[in-house]
């Protein structure tokens, strides 16, 4: 590209971009054992000014910036150091996953998957699936204690939103990006049946998934617990005492909220209940 060109307005980067290339480098330089902080400047490393995708962006201070221009560090040495950045940040969001997948081990599904029942059709070709009836209805459960939540604060959110990059997922019951808030807010919906299930660990769940969610978007973020519980005396006493704990212990800004089954207007009922939800005479 010619001197004149390159001397023309550069074109805008969005604000989404300029984090996102700012949290790949940690905010500080991209070239390896530079710790500079500060006068940081974004450089495309093919010098096209019109080139402004992630993959073409790498954040330099002063002095590396002026030596890239000189290429005394040439394009590649610059696409080298921006791998070594891409492959240590999805280094960090492949351990915070493993993280959360050890944490809720054999504990709810972000949404009801469908499996083969136990009738099945006699034709062998065809196949018969359903998700378990308790799955979906405290899949409805979680999501009308959502609104609810929304229709408390006048706030409304995104629900079931999944981030995706490569083999790592990250899925959230609901999710509000506001650039009006000092951050955004992630909600955890958990539902607990009986006492027994109060535990410490659903505020790391929750702190976990903001991590997660800032690694991948650049963007702060605070986390809401919203426990459900099924029997009114629940929400008071000492009966949430172990989960309140495990949310006071989180080094993050996460807070919990909990409501009945009764101030929701909806209960999903005992889980006894799927034996009853067909009525097929054997020939």
């Amino acid at each position: 590209m010619s001197k004149s060109t390159y001397d023309e307005p550069r074109p805008t980067i969005s604000a989404d971009l300029r984090r996102a290339v700012n949290v790949e480098s940690g905010h500080t330089c991209a070239i390896k054992g530079c710790a500079e902080h500060t006068y940081l400047e974004i450089h495309h490393i093919d010098e096209n000014r019109e080139n402004n995708t992630l993959e073409n962006l790498v954040l330099l201070c002063d002095k590396h910036h002026k030596m890239a221009h000189a290429k005394v560090i040439d394009r590649k040495a610059l696409r080298e150091y921006k791998k070594l950045l891409s492959d240590n940040h999805d280094s960090q969001i492949i351990d915070k996953i493993e993280e959360l997948k050890e944490l809720v081990q054999g504990q709810k599904n972000s949404q009801p998957i469908s499996e083969p029942t136990d009738s099945q059709p006699v034709d062998e070709h065809i196949k018969r699936l359903a998700p378990k009836r308790f799955e979906i209805l405290n899949f409805a459960l979680y999501h009308v204690a959502i609104a609810h939540y929304e229709k408390s604060h006048n706030l409304y959110f995104e629900h079931q939103v999944e981030y995706v990059k490569g083999d790592s997922k990250l899925m959230l019951d609901a999710l509000r990006q506001d650039d009006d808030l000092p951050e955004d807010i992630i909600i955890e919906v958990q539902y607990f049946r009986k006492p027994y299930m109060d535990a410490p660990v659903y505020g790391s769940w929750v702190e976990k998934k903001v991590e997660l969610y800032e690694l991948l978007t650049g963007r702060q973020a605070r986390g809401i617990l919203l426990v459900i519980v099924g029997r009114e005396r629940m929400a008071s006493g000492d009966y949430l005492n172990l989960t309140r704990k495990g949310v006071e212990d989180c080094s993050r800004n996460i807070s919990i909220e909990v409501y009945t089954c009764e101030e929701v207007g909806f209960h999903p009922g005992a889980i006894s209940t799927a034996m009853f939800q067909s009525n097929l005479k054997s020939s």
